[in-house]
């Protein structure tokens, strides 16, 4: 694929994450991804077959960018295993939980996530739970405390759970500060 097929895809993604999030997954049409990306319907088309391949594209886009970013905040030097921690649930995040918590149709965007895309979360959290474990590992995790894939595991469901019961940007943010001081004080770091 050639870099100028690449950058007209991601400004199509860009666009169409502007629309679902201004006017919800279900009334976004391809017309107002195309219009928003500045194409025409028929040159949209040549990209993605349909929203649900853009809105599974955006999601493969997500989990890439938040891995990449969670391991670069694991492993910035010079910080606590609490700022390190706290650095990668936010990068977990992305983008995505800002515009879930402040959007008109986030909450529509997050149910999407679970119907369009299911799957794709389903690898990206396994994946995301890898790259914490290995982070656990390295630091000599306490053997009261499991495996390191299972105490990840353990890591990321609590932040689903917290994504799930706040309803605003700080909140989660506070939410993520506090479970990285409860597991860092459990790691004895």
């Amino acid at each position: 694929m050639s870099q100028a097929m690449i950058d007209r895809q991601q400004t199509v993604l860009h666009a169409a994450f502007q629309a679902f999030a201004t006017y919800g997954y279900r009334r976004t049409s391809m017309e107002d991804v195309a219009r928003v990306a500045g194409l025409s319907r028929t040159a949209l088309y040549q990209h993605f077959r349909n929203k649900e391949d853009i809105f599974r594209s955006l999601a493969v886009n997500y989990f890439d960018e938040a891995l990449l970013n969670m391991q670069a905040a694991l492993l910035q030097p010079g910080q606590t295993a609490q700022q390190a921690l706290y650095a990668c649930f936010v990068a977990k995040d992305g983008k995505f939980m800002d515009v879930v918590l402040t959007a008109p149709h986030g909450a529509e965007l997050l149910d999407a996530g679970f119907s369009v895309s299911g799957d794709l979360a389903g690898e990206g959290e396994t994946r995301m739970t890898k790259v914490l474990a290995a982070w656990f590992q390295d630091r000599g995790l306490a053997q009261d405390l499991g495996p390191a894939t299972e105490f990840a595991g353990v890591v990321i469901a609590a932040l689903t759970g917290l994504k799930s019961t706040v309803k605003t940007v700080e909140a989660l943010r506070a939410g993520e500060q506090r479970l990285a001081a409860l597991v860092a004080r459990a790691l004895q770091i």
